[in-house]
């Protein structure tokens, strides 16, 4: 029987190599998480204050202004004025931005479920039943911000 801080330190291990694959798959797309981060903030939020950005990233607001410079140099994003506080600077999606995170989300995609293809088709349905049995665990124990779970297929 495996103990459950056996299994914790197996999910922590999976964990980062999957987040090493993730970033390998972005770097292969000719980006870096810190770019692709700062666009999908773009993507699901739309326009957004640099602040807001480097709050969410928890980044510098020299790294934003930095990545912001990277992104608009190659049309990507575009900067624009906040219509209440002449302060602050908004910051969008280009149409162009808007392809390049549609085009990057499905590279990643793929490659995620590239993974998921070599487990048999009752191992994806056991992981599955397990990980919607944690995420309801967290949910109830209070875990802010969750994200729905796609329905069971």
């Amino acid at each position: 029987m495996i103990a459950p801080e056996e299994l914790a330190a197996l999910v922590a291990e999976f964990g980062k190599a999957y987040t090493r694959r993730i970033w390998s798959e972005m770097e292969r797309a000719g980006t870096t998480p810190a770019r692709a981060r700062l666009l999908m903030a773009l993507q699901c939020r739309g326009s957004c204050k640099m602040s807001e950005i480097g709050a969410q990233l928890e980044v510098t607001p020299r790294s934003v202004t930095k990545l912001v410079d990277s992104l608009e140099s190659e049309g990507l994003v575009e900067r624009g004025r906040h219509p209440h506080d002449r302060r602050a600077t908004l910051i969008q999606l280009t149409a162009q931005g808007m392809v390049v995170c549609k085009e990057s989300a499905l590279a990643n995609h793929a490659a995620v479920a590239k993974l998921y293809k070599q487990l048999s088709a009752s191992d994806r349905r056991h992981l599955s039943r397990i990980l919607r049995k944690l995420l309801d665990s967290l949910e109830k124990s209070g875990l802010p911000n969750q994200r729905p779970v796609p329905n069971k297929r």
